[in-house]
């Protein structure tokens, strides 16, 4: 499918409104056709470009203006258009022009800054490994970060994207954990980048030949922002405003094309977005006329994301269409652009992507099948780790501008299940690809993927492409950032659970400190303390659409019923409040490819243990390895299960609670939890291209042996594992 260029937008937004800022204009650009009759309206020698801008918020059938700047161009006298059509922008040094509807459609919830969360508990832990891993040890040996263009070095992995993709989740990561050697490292990094901006403002390697030269400056974007909420530098909103200019100037004479620039758009569109709404610094008009640009000359997601054109298998034709990453990212495309549009349209094909992704090419962790490319459902292909945190980050987004508890809890269940399944316990090692049912992890020249290498699977620095060595930093970070955010009514609220701390200044200026203490997603119970200055405080809660129920108590009172996969809402006085809530957890089946079943206990996913043998297969700098792994028990068990709708029947959940002193509760030896059940060994089910064939059709009239106790592990605990096995009543 080919990249195509939106049809000219007319921008319909809830309210509009007038400043000076927005009456001054996009200087050096023109919107040329769409013009009312009897255009252009000659202008006296005085009137400005304001001027033009009034003359189109008076009439009502006004949708974009154009100023003539007098003696430019072969125009002495100035002149004014007037255009019935938001049209495609154009350059031109002797034209100002602009557009009257210009208001972004709020935000249902808006993250919070950087600083106003730290992580607690486990997951405080999880963070302080992250950055004992690879995170904090890449720029001492890894030459992509350690010797990157962006720090005057030459190494980059060819897109300039390795540096923003690592910064752009080491930022939060180093002010979470308020590590002072971390935040050290950000700083030379930044100041490095800032200093080092062109005098027309570029960032990092000025060498634009293409489309492509765009798509590394958007982590770098969302990097620079975290730094601001962080530190407060103004530095840093000056050197993103030059930046925006710049590329907008740029955007004229070398457009996205057929590039990852032009795919990812809607990351360009996100830092532009809050610009406008947090530092607009007197460039509205520029930033949302960069917006617009970027989504004209971007991917056409809306049209992808359709029964007509969306693939329904596993891909075997690429382009950057079925690329996964792209499509990781592309699931927020139009939730984004629906804040500038209010177009319906754009609101719901966020909901119809996910359908899409889900019913072609889902996977039991939540995560979609792109071993490189969209690959079907069939168990044994992988996705990608880049895949996997992106995703992340646009569900987390897609919440935000929504509201809607659907976003956030794929969000959490990604975090929990796919996550910490691609990356060894200590985090010094990850994959490129993970697989549902992936029995080993090997150097495999025969594999069942498509597109990518035979060191795809390996545990390791960077196995196949480098990419996911930089991005998988985001992960957890992004996700500990928006565990809680705020509300438009002044509140807050709590969109995903994990242990953490949230300190912000309330509508009136008092101090709010929320806290969260739980072991969830290892414990059902969860107790939520809030201490509020306001006099009043609307608290919500995201009630999980599994959890049938749900109980909350504030304050030690009675119980009070919520509904599964909605808000719960207390209203906090000034003073301390505590809110107690259990999210009953039970076993649930869901049958996937082959009617084979996959076992869930609450938001998390339980793949069968097999006894992992790891081999080192190169070492470098630290604790860095390479490893492949062999399975050293059975893998093939065909699983005993009379009922779906009674699993306790046949699966016994065991937990043994998340102990103190834990250190890597995502592993084998330090899971919590596992679910015992009886399966047998099936014979015939073997290896297809070096991994598992795709299990048998459930039900499996019979076993080749005996019924044995076998044991269903965390998915985000395992290395290898069988997610989605087969079932027999016999």
């Amino acid at each position: 499918m080919k990249v195509t260029v939106a049809a000219p937008l007319i921008v319909l937004l809830l309210e509009s409104f007038i400043s000076a800022d927005w009456l001054d204009g996009d200087i050096g650009v023109d919107r040329p056709n769409g013009d009312l009759p009897n255009m252009p309206i000659p202008l006296e020698a005085s009137q400005t470009a304001a001027d033009c801008a009034k003359m189109c918020m008076n009439n009502t059938n006004c949708l974009a203006w154009a100023y003539c700047t007098p003696n430019c161009g072969g125009d002495k006298q100035p002149s004014c258009y007037l255009k019935g059509n938001v049209t495609e922008q154009t350059s031109n040094p002797c034209r100002v022009s602009g557009v009257t509807k210009h208001a972004l459609v709020p935000l249902k919830f808006t993250p919070l800054p950087v600083s106003a969360i730290k992580p607690l508990g486990w997951l405080k832990q999880q963070l302080q490994v992250q950055a004992a891993g690879l995170s904090g040890n890449l720029p001492l040996f890894w030459a992509d970060v350690e010797n990157s263009s962006w720090v005057g070095g030459k190494a980059d992995g060819g897109l300039h994207e390795r540096t923003p993709y690592w910064l752009n989740g080491f930022v939060p990561l180093a002010f979470q954990l308020e590590d002072p050697d971390l935040i050290s490292m950000v700083n030379k990094y930044i100041s490095y980048i800032l200093a080092h901006q062109t005098k027309d403002g570029w960032l990092g390697a000025d060498d634009i030949k293409d489309g492509n030269a765009y798509w590394s400056k958007y982590p770098m974007l969302f990097t620079l922002r975290q730094y601001y909420e962080a530190t407060e530098n103004a530095t840093v909103i000056a050197a993103m405003h030059r930046f925006i200019k710049a590329a907008h100037t740029r955007m004229f004479s070398i457009a996205f094309g057929t590039t990852w620039s032009g795919a990812r758009w809607q990351d360009l569109v996100l830092s532009v977005h809050w610009l406008l709404e947090n530092h607009p610094n007197g460039n509205e008009q520029l930033l949302w006329d960069i917006a617009e640009l970027a989504h004209q000359q971007g991917f056409d997601w809306r049209s992808w994301y359709t029964d007509k054109n969306f693939p329904k298998n596993s891909v075997t034709q690429a382009t950057l269409f079925t690329h996964g990453v792209n499509n990781g990212q592309a699931i927020k495309s139009e939730g984004v652009w629906y804040r500038q549009s209010n177009d319906s349209r754009d609101y719901n094909s966020s909901y119809e992507r996910m359908r899409l992704l889900d019913t072609y090419h889902g996977l039991p962790s939540g995560i979609f099948a792109c071993d490189e490319h969209l690959a079907g459902n069939m168990p044994s292909r992988g996705t990608e780790l880049c895949t996997v945190v992106e995703a992340m980050y646009s569900y987390e987004v897609l919440y935000s501008v929504t509201g809607d508890t659907i976003f956030a809890e794929r969000a959490e269940m990604l975090a929990y299940n796919a996550l910490p399944a691609t990356i060894t316990p200590d985090m010094w090692a990850h994959q490129y690809l993970q697989q549902p049912n992936e029995m080993n992890a090997v150097h495999s020249d025969d594999h069942v993927w498509v597109f990518d290498g035979p060191d795809s699977t390996l545990f390791g620095l960077a196995p196949n492409y480098g990419c996911c060595t930089a991005n998988f930093n985001q992960g957890w970070p992004k996700f500990t950032q928006n565990l809680v955010m705020s509300t438009q009514d002044g509140g807050l609220v709590v969109a995903m659970y994990s242990p953490a701390s949230v300190q912000i200044k309330g509508p009136s200026g008092g101090t709010v400190m929320l806290e969260i203490d739980t072991d969830y997603p290892f414990d059902e119970h969860v107790t939520i303390t809030v201490d509020s200055e306001e006099e009043s405080l609307p608290v919500y809660f995201r009630v999980p659409s599994w959890a049938v129920g749900t109980m909350f108590r504030v304050n030690g009172g009675n119980p009070q019923p919520a509904t599964n996969g909605s808000h719960f809402t207390v209203v906090c006085s000034r003073s301390s409040t505590k809110i107690e809530a259990v999210f009953p957890m039970k076993l649930n089946i869901t049958r996937r490819y082959n009617n084979a079943a996959s076992i869930y206990y609450g938001p998390l996913l339980y793949g069968l243990h097999i006894n992992e043998d790891f081999k080192i297969l190169r070492n470098y700098s630290f604790n860095s390895k390479d490893y492949q792994v062999t399975p050293g028990s059975p893998w093939n068990y065909v699983l005993l299960l009379h009922n779906d709708s009674k699993p306790e029947d046949d699966l016994k959940f065991v937990s043994a609670g998340l102990k103190p002193d834990t250190k890597y509760p995502f592993s084998s030896d330090g899971a919590p939890s596992y679910i015992t059940a009886m399966g047998c060994e099936l014979d015939s089910w073997g290896l297809s291209h070096n991994a598992a064939a795709a299990p048998p059709i459930s039900p499996v009239a019979s076993c080749s042996g005996n019924y044995t106790s076998i044991k269903l592990l965390p998915f985000g605990a395992t290395n290898l594992r069988m997610a989605e096995m087969p079932t027999t009543e016999k």
